[in-house]
């Protein structure tokens, strides 16, 4: 039995691998037709791991379309480059393109699906780093019309991808002070991406544990000030006063007058959330 068993799977490796190959060959062919002059391919830094062609079926038609991303070198560097992404579908016998984006950047952070809308077809998320400073881009698009129609984009620093029973969100961090950062995690609402608190729950013990590694180095206000809006955010109330108190001694005492009003700042948005809590 155990013979059988190892001779069927071998058979199967055998006979199932060239398959996998000869698409993977055939992919490369089509998208060689249609990438752009002067262009190279380029996996993105996310997801892991992460392939310059990917395929999905869009349209559940049984034929996957093709997406392959690109990059377009400035003449006089170190200028941005053209960062883009294509989308061909087969069209009874032929390859056409129906989609095409490109957009000014120095690196593909970010190419990959997730159910975003939650409709049960993927979206396609593209997301472009324009620089060190100002962070990435990322566009979400749906299928729409036979095409692939952007529903929504958000700028981020770090991004990541938040699954809870089956709802799936996006984690952005946008760059605060150096390597702090305040978080969001947003969920498709049917209209708009918007802060969504499950979820954030969901993710909120990553931020925490970042920022107590940042601070276990560095005892610096703005750490506190980014931990206590996360756990505004995530209702830990009582954690956020006590994180509130911390960064703003910090801020008194070195003194930043500045900061001290952004922390009483967030010690009204704490108040106002705490008696919402007790109505």
């Amino acid at each position: 039995m155990r013979i059988t068993l190892v001779t069927l799977l071998t058979f199967w490796a055998l006979n199932t691998f060239p398959i996998f190959v000869h698409a993977k060959e055939d992919s490369i062919k089509i998208v060689q037709e249609f990438k752009p002059p002067n262009s190279l391919l380029i996996s993105p830094e996310k997801p892991t791991p992460a392939s310059s062609i990917q395929l999905y079926d869009f349209d559940q038609d049984g034929q996957n379309e093709i997406i392959f991303t690109f990059e377009i070198k400035a003449n006089e560097q170190p200028s941005p480059s053209q960062i883009g992404a294509m989308i061909l579908k087969k069209k009874k016998t032929s390859w056409q393109k129906i989609r095409e984006i490109k957009t000014q950047g120095v690196g593909l952070d970010f190419s990959g699906l997730a159910d975003i809308t939650g409709d049960g077809t993927k979206e396609y998320l593209f997301g472009v780093t324009r620089g060190a400073a100002i962070g990435s881009n990322l566009e979400i698009l749906q299928w729409t019309n036979y095409s692939l129609q952007k529903i929504a984009d958000a700028p981020y620093h770090i991004m990541d991808i938040v699954i809870k029973n089956k709802k799936i969100g996006i984690a952005t961090w946008n760059m605060y002070i150096g390597d702090s950062y305040l978080v969001d995690v947003l969920k498709w609402n049917g209209e708009r991406l918007v802060y969504n608190k499950a979820l954030y729950l969901k993710y909120y013990p990553t931020i925490e544990k970042f920022y107590k590694e940042k601070i276990s180095k560095m005892n610096a206000w703005f750490y506190w000030y980014c931990l206590a809006d996360a756990q505004i955010k995530a209702n830990k109330l009582e954690e956020a006063s006590k994180s509130i108190q911390k960064g703003r001694f910090l801020a008194e005492k070195l003194p930043l007058p500045d900061a001290v009003h952004l922390f009483n700042e967030l010690n009204h948005v704490l108040k106002e959330k705490q008696m919402s809590v007790s109505l």
